[in-house]
């Protein structure tokens, strides 16, 4: 049983480099580095990938950098986060980052994203339609 007193755990994700896990109340959440940069698990932070020293057979990392999201706001303000809803699935959203890309999240078992509240919800209270 995880103690709310402590932080999460973070641990590498495993199939690719530039994604990590936030681990906390026994729930793992997928989390993306900013674009370019690779999970660094000795550090435990997004690091340049000299330095990450991330060597997976299938890493998940593309050449083409990430290209910023029309839905994201131009200047980054981390006091007023950006939610957007997942396109088809109620379980999901994505959070705007700084850099303006979109970055899918997952909500815990059994809850769905609710717009009007920005927060993963009891599924008769998100009213969301797949």
């Amino acid at each position: 049983m995880d103690d709310p007193e402590l932080p999460p755990v973070l641990l590498p994700h495993p199939t690719d480099c530039d994604k990590f896990l936030i681990c906390s109340h026994g729930k793992a959440i997928v989390s993306k580095c900013p674009p370019g940069l690779h999970w660094n698990d000795a550090q435990k932070f997004c690091d340049y990938p000299s330095l990450a020293q991330c060597h997976l057979e299938d890493a998940g990392t593309t050449a083409q950098p990430l290209q910023p999201s029309p839905n994201c706001p131009a200047e980054y303000d981390p006091d007023h986060m950006v939610y957007i809803p997942h396109e088809t699935d109620c379980t999901k959203y994505y959070i705007c980052d700084p850099y303006g890309i979109e970055l899918e999240q997952t909500c815990p078992s059994k809850l769905h994203w609710n717009p009007a509240v920005n927060y993963c919800d009891f599924p008769e209270l998100a009213q969301c339609e797949e």
